[in-house]
């Protein structure tokens, strides 16, 4: 796998192997991802740093990309 984690401002970003970014930003019902470009100021973080309640959502788009090897046409994939 060739995807990297990062955080900017309380947002959660994957970059997948195929150069897509997802984001998961908190809203009130959780955890909102999204399609969306890696914003400069984001540092890279390892798997422990992301939120318990986080940890299998970005886990499933890892196991999705790799499957996939390549873009995600979609979310629900």
């Amino acid at each position: 796998m060739s995807a990297a984690l990062y955080s900017d401002a309380g947002a959660y970003f994957v970059r997948l192997s195929g150069g897509t970014v997802l984001g998961w930003r908190r809203d009130q019902e959780g955890w909102t991802p999204s399609r969306t470009d890696l914003p400069a100021t984001a540092g890279q973080i390892g798997f422990e740093a992301l939120p318990e309640e986080l940890r299998e959502e970005v886990l499933a788009a890892l196991v999705r990309d790799e499957a996939v090897q390549g873009p995600l046409e979609g979310m629900n994939n």
